[in-house]
């Protein structure tokens, strides 16, 4: 029993280290991808939504295919988000994030990705009370 114990803790850590490792990495590819510089790739990181254009929205939408939030057919990962947004604030409040942010949402391409990024990003914020520090 303690060793299934210790090997589900160890799963959960690795678990949500890679979470925010898949963020990160995203973050990191879509950058070089869309040749985004560093300011506004910081500024998307910590929140700032005041820069949009075209290429932000796509690059918002590249992060968030390539961090598992979205598939390419445009349809959320719902696990996935919710795993992640319970690491800032209370379980059941990243399921109400989720259904807040995704349901009554229009594909299209580039926009809705950053659209939900940033719903995610500013209700979790609210929540949490702090910047996320992914």
């Amino acid at each position: 029993m303690l060793k299934y114990t210790v090997v589900v803790l160890v799963l959960a850590i690795v678990s949500e280290q890679c979470m925010a490792q898949n963020l990160i990495l995203a973050y990191n590819s879509c950058s070089s991808e869309f040749n985004v510089d560093m300011e506004a790739f910081n500024a998307l990181k910590n929140g700032d939504f005041s820069n949009r254009t075209p290429l932000i929205e796509c690059f918002g939408d590249c992060i968030v295919k390539k961090a598992g939030f979205m598939r390419e057919d445009l349809s959320f990962n719902k696990d996935t988000i919710v795993k992640f947004v319970a690491r800032f604030i209370k379980p059941a409040d990243a399921g109400t994030v989720y259904e807040k942010c995704t349901s009554n949402v229009t594909p299209t391409l580039c926009v809705t990705a950053y659209d939900v990024y940033q719903c995610i990003y500013e209700n979790t914020y609210s929540k949490w009370g702090t910047r996320i520090n992914w």
